[in-house]
């Protein structure tokens, strides 16, 4: 049976391309900021294409104010004694900003198919896993497969502004969509990924002294006896940030010494992975300082993302930089009587989310894996934060596994994902579906 389904994956590969192509031509935009999605029009048309399907039941609801951000779950019900399977996906994608068009050698919004790739916003991160799960679905009715278990296929709105707890993900469970075990069909180059890091932001605000730009000598170089000198006339609060950022470097690298994991950051579990390692780091998001451009900057402030392991609160985190921050300042005069303004989290805190390796939705998947490709599955831990979190937080066991990687031009310019993964990913989540439900 699962090889019947597997030749009719490929049969199907033109219509699944072309079906991807249709899902990315919608600018399903979110800017990450709660609120602002534009998942409307693709959620209809998904809900459209999910009743042309033939699922056995399509739920179309909206959670958000004005209702216009709603999630959609398509059921194939099952027969009874086997167990239920999530597979979900976002519909929103990042925006294409002026700057990052200029990078692009195609048009973001009229997706290109060449040199088996599909390119487009959305292709990997993460409309291609979701065509993917979506086609694994289509090929068990087409093909007559009669699940024991409940399958439900989600495609939902706000992950890219963390509103998965609210209006997306969390409101499936929360309607009554649960299961024993969850996959996120998130780009992740096709390894198992069941852990995932904590992300949040923090902001460093240095406080100086304007001055005018020709006093600069005065700020910067010790002066003979009774002319003023350092703060005195002023203090260069961009200069006082530097120690910071590059104590922060330094911070990256103990941290990942100190922090291991086999899958997250490790490396890969037992053949490598393509994550790379050391994914514990501060990132300096943005940098702004100054006030006029004839004085000496008298503020800067530092945004960074930060990137945390599993096994820790984020307070924990953010409590650690906070003392380095105090230390940092306790050696400088300038700092001593005006220290740094130090927030965290700030903009927005992703919680970790982290299953067992050897639990058994991670060891059937490797079977599907090895069914669907004749290859050894990878195990390793996804390098961003996701919906994942949501499942665990109401208990449910998730895993991120899909096709299409971060480095695939994911948030950036030419974004694409390879047709051969969305056909092993297709081809895995149908094996997945009838070795974990059952099969009548």
């Amino acid at each position: 049976m699962k090889e019947k389904v597997f030749d009719y994956i490929e049969e199907k590969k033109d219509d699944v391309v072309d079906f991807l192509c249709r899902y990315l031509e919608y600018k399903s935009v979110n800017p990450g900021i709660p609120g602002k999605g534009q998942e409307l029009e693709v959620q209809k048309w998904i809900s459209e294409r999910f009743e042309e399907m033939g699922f056995d039941k399509v739920d179309y609801w909206a959670v958000d104010e004005e209702k216009k951000r709603p999630n959609v779950v398509s059921t194939i019900r099952g027969t009874g004694g086997g167990r239920s399977l999530i597979l979900n996906g976002h519909s929103d994608v990042v925006p294409v900003p002026e700057a990052q068009l200029r990078r692009w050698t195609v048009d973001p919004w009229k997706p290109t198919v060449k040199d088996g790739m599909v390119f487009g916003r959305g292709a990997s991160d993460m409309k291609g896993g979701n065509a993917a799960m979506i086609w694994a679905a289509k090929a068990l009715i087409d093909n007559d497969v009669r699940l024991k278990g409940d399958l439900f296929v989600e495609c939902v709105p706000g992950e890219e502004s963390n509103e998965g707890g609210t209006i997306g993900t969390a409101s499936t469970v929360d309607r009554g969509y649960k299961a024993p075990f969850a996959i996120v069909v998130e780009p992740s180059n096709c390894e198992i990924q069941p852990i995932t890091p904590g992300a949040f932001f923090f902001e460093l605000t240095v406080y100086g002294k304007e001055a005018h730009t020709g006093e600069r000598n005065l700020v910067i170089f010790p002066q003979r006896y009774g002319v003023p000198t350092g703060p005195q006339v002023g203090v260069d609060a961009i200069s006082k940030m530097v120690p910071y950022l590059q104590f922060f470097q330094r911070l990256e690298t103990q941290w990942n010494q100190r922090w291991r994991h086999e899958a997250l950051g490790g490396g890969g579990y037992p053949t490598p992975d393509t994550q790379g390692t050391g994914v514990f780091t501060i990132n300096p998001s943005f940098i702004e300082g100054g006030t006029y451009l004839g004085s000496v900057p008298g503020y800067c402030k530092l945004t960074c993302c930060v990137w945390y392991p599993s096994w820790l609160k984020g307070e924990e985190v953010w409590s650690e930089i906070r003392k380095h921050v105090d230390a940092i300042a306790s050696t400088d005069d300038w700092l001593k009587e005006h220290p740094p303004e130090f927030k965290a989290p700030v903009i927005t805190h992703w919680e970790p989310n982290e299953i067992q390796q050897d639990h058994e939705g991670c060891k059937i998947l490797s079977k599907a894996w090895r069914e669907a490709t004749g290859r050894e599955p990878v195990i390793s831990g996804f390098k961003a934060v996701c919906d994942v979190t949501y499942f665990g937080k109401r208990n449910i066991p998730a895993v991120v596994f899909g096709p299409g990687d971060l480095s695939m031009g994911v948030h950036g310019p030419d974004e694409y994902i390879p047709i051969d993964q969305l056909i092993k990913a297709s081809k895995t989540y149908a094996a997945m579906a009838m070795e974990w439900c059952g099969v009548v």
